[in-house]
């Protein structure tokens, strides 16, 4: 049990963690679903002629809602093992949290322009930046065992 006092900041990068998990496994199991349905059922039977065209385009592009519901997943599963690890302030938790974050975050910024991505990527990203930022304050890196520089007197 560590005895040393949290800071704010990774507190704050816990509940982010957390908040983070929560969103994409939530989506990672809508996607799933919604791919699923789009995949069993036949659109054109379930939607008004006007909307024919639509349908075929979610028929084709349901890869992509396939895709992004694994990405969603993993980057979920990833939150709530880091969490864990940045709660028990193991000494690799920094390290591995700004990794994870900094590639999801650069990740789903680039999927925007894909038919994987979508704007709520930009949001993900803004969490996951946050969360690399927090980590480099100073408090957050002598919480976890990181040299601290220390500002120049004069």
């Amino acid at each position: 049990m560590s005895t040393k006092v949290k800071p704010g900041s990774v507190t704050a990068v816990q509940v982010l963690l957390i908040l983070i998990a929560i969103y994409q496994l939530f989506n990672a199991v809508l996607g799933l679903l919604g791919a699923l349905f789009i995949d069993t059922m036949d659109m054109a039977t379930l939607v008004p002629a006007e909307m024919q065209s639509e349908a075929a385009v979610a028929e084709e592009q349901v890869w992509a809602v396939y895709v992004s519901s694994i990405i969603a997943f993993i980057y979920g599963v990833a939150a709530i093992v880091l969490v864990v690890m940045v709660a028990k302030a193991r000494p690799q938790a920094r390290t591995a949290t700004i990794g994870v974050n900094a590639v999801a975050g650069v990740i789903f910024l680039v999927l925007i322009a894909t038919p994987v991505g979508d704007l709520a990527g930009v949001i993900v990203a803004i969490f996951a930046f946050v969360v690399v930022g927090l980590l480099f304050r100073q408090a957050a890196k002598a919480y976890f065992g990181a040299p601290v520089e220390n500002p120049a007197v004069g």
